[in-house]
């Protein structure tokens, strides 16, 4: 589904795939447009589009002005991760002719601000942060812009893909409750402790809020109905999270190296995706002890021991089963009971490691007694002989 900024965007330009929308060039293409390095830009001629797409670019100076023109083609568009990582770059001017500003574009780079042509009938600026005309839409906020806190302005529908991604100066950040759509990577890499989304966010994309190390606290929009692929992953210091009673699918490895040591899973849900709750980073190891909360006979207790002999994938997580209006209710009797069944799991796993332990060496003295019986016994066997 198209956002209203991505609807007016394709208004502006005419050109866009509508399943893609104001991420995408010409899906349809059957090859590879040829590409062209001219000075410190590569670009590609997009036909549908009708100008020149910048690729790649060469660092060469702090401050960059997107140039109208490379070659006599105007310069419509930049692609997706274009500047990633470009740590030289500081400041960005936005030429009257670009229309299109692929995803998660300035990861990753040190751009304090963004300037962009008063002319320019797609984008504008408002205190070096980069919005669609409209305002519709947040499209990145600078990386490296001075202060820890910022106040997304009401009337915004959309954190566009990789908006706030890397800004690692931002520790504070209020939502409009105007928001309807984060995008992949919104918030990834961000050192935030604290993030609240508001009720008109149903769905939230993959690596939305991936690898923020330091996100303690989440309030989740209460009409949610999906979590994405890895949309939480990473998220080593979040201990604990209220998934909503609307939210339906849980994707893969959506909680995956995050610090949950027990969920409770609504009611509602009817999918969890591979690896999403109870793993790390890489997906190739479970969590000891991890617990799971549910409804008996749902997609939690299916999770909770789900195998797959293809990928080498047999989950073995403790499953407690709770009845609706107990899952509904949640809150701290659950959590507690979630954390003595934690407890009771690794108490009960130490045990089993000591009892085998013992008996070891139980075994092993059984066995050495055995061998030694044996010995005698073959000595006085030989002295019989004698």
């Amino acid at each position: 589904m198209l956002s209203r900024w991505k609807l007016s965007v394709l208004t502006v330009c005419g050109v866009f795939c509508c399943a893609s929308g104001f991420t995408a060039y010409a899906d349809t293409e059957t090859s590879e447009p040829e590409e062209i390095t001219s000075g410190a830009y590569t670009y590609y001629i997009d036909e549908e589009y009708g100008g020149a797409v910048i690729s790649a670019y060469e660092p060469e100076e702090a401050e960059i002005t997107i140039p109208e023109e490379i070659d006599g083609n105007t310069v419509v568009g930049l692609e997706n991760f274009l500047f990633n990582n470009q740590i030289g770059i500081e400041k960005v001017t936005i030429p009257e002719t670009l229309a299109h500003i692929g995803a998660s574009a300035f990861f990753g780079t040190n751009i304090k601000e963004f300037e962009v042509d008063e002319n320019n009938p797609a984008f504008k600026e408002e205190d070096g942060v980069l919005f669609s005309k409209d305002g519709i839409a947040l499209v990145a906020y600078p990386p490296a812009k001075e202060g820890d806190s910022y106040v997304v302005p009401e009337g915004v529908e959309e954190i566009y893909h990789g908006s706030f991604a890397s800004c690692d100066n931002l520790y504070e950040l209020t939502l409009p409750d105007s928001l309807i759509y984060l995008d992949t990577w919104a918030f990834a890499y961000t050192p935030l402790k604290k993030l609240d989304i508001p009720d008109n966010v149903t769905q939230l994309s993959a690596y939305s809020c991936a690898y923020m190390q330091q996100l303690t606290e989440v309030t989740l929009s209460d009409n949610l109905l999906s979590i994405d692929s890895a949309a939480f992953a990473g998220c080593g210091s979040l201990t604990e999270i209220t998934l909503p009673q609307t939210l339906l699918s849980i994707g893969q490895g959506a909680f995956a190296g995050a610090g949950l040591e027990s969920i409770v899973i609504p009611a509602s849900v009817e999918e969890i995706g591979y690896c999403a709750l109870g793993y790390n980073s890489d997906m190739d190891k479970a969590k000891s002890g991890f617990v799971i909360y549910g409804l008996s006979g749902s997609a939690a207790e299916t999770y909770a021991t789900d195998t797959d002999e293809e990928y080498d994938y047999e989950n073995s997580f403790t499953f407690v089963s709770r009845t609706e209006e107990e899952l509904a209710a949640g809150g701290e009797e659950i959590s507690q009971d979630a954390a003595e069944q934690v407890d009771v799991v690794v108490q009960t796993e130490e045990k089993d490691e000591g009892f085998g332990t013992i008996m070891k060496i139980v075994l092993m003295v059984l066995g050495g007694v055995a061998l030694c019986g044996g010995i005698a016994a073959v000595v006085l066997s030989s002295k019989k002989k004698d």
